[in-house]
């Protein structure tokens, strides 16, 4: 009982940010260049920091620029399928369904995979003199590094192209 009180809070916390992050998703979304730029300074910050973590493993390279590159790839095709529209209250824009839920099913599936491997080991992390750093656990993990890498090229990318683009396409 006492673990499954451990562990709620942080599910019902991924689920909440889960429900607004698909909520967002579908549909048109008013264009706030101020809220934009913040997510892609975020990105960016959180990019650099994963790769000086990555430093110590050079296969985490490898897996950082495959991430960037399906990233790109998908921030590609996202911005093939836009759709930009000025309305009374703003400009709108939207991307194509599948892509957004493609990235959106990447990342609930690395969490769930996280949470399931954290819950098989939390017995032995218990045991353990310390658990293991978090920037640490990264590096040695290409499969997080390629997926963060991913989200990180794809909404940087795609952030970028609707700040300078979009209003230019609805004019």
């Amino acid at each position: 009982m006492n673990q499954a009180a451990q562990y709620a809070v942080p599910i019902l916390l991924v689920a909440f940010i889960l429900y607004r992050r698909i909520r967002r998703t579908v549909g048109f979304q008013l264009l706030r260049p101020r809220r934009l730029q913040i997510r892609i300074g975020i990105f960016s910050v959180i990019g650099i920091i994963l790769i000086a973590a990555g430093f110590v493993h050079p296969i985490v390279f490898a897996a950082d620029a495959a991430g960037l590159a399906l990233g790109g790839l998908l921030a590609w095709f996202a911005i093939r399928h836009s759709i930009v529209e000025r309305r009374i209250d703003g400009l709108y824009y939207r991307t194509h369904v599948v892509i957004e839920s493609l990235v959106i099913a990447l990342f609930i599936g690395r969490i769930a995979y996280r949470f399931l491997f954290a819950m098989q080991g939390a017995q032995t992390a218990a045991n353990a003199a310390g658990g293991p750093d978090t920037l640490e656990q990264y590096g040695r993990d290409p499969w997080t590094a390629a997926i963060f890498f991913i989200l990180i090229a794809y909404y940087a990318g795609y952030y970028l192209y609707v700040l300078r683009a979009a209003p230019k396409r609805a004019a």
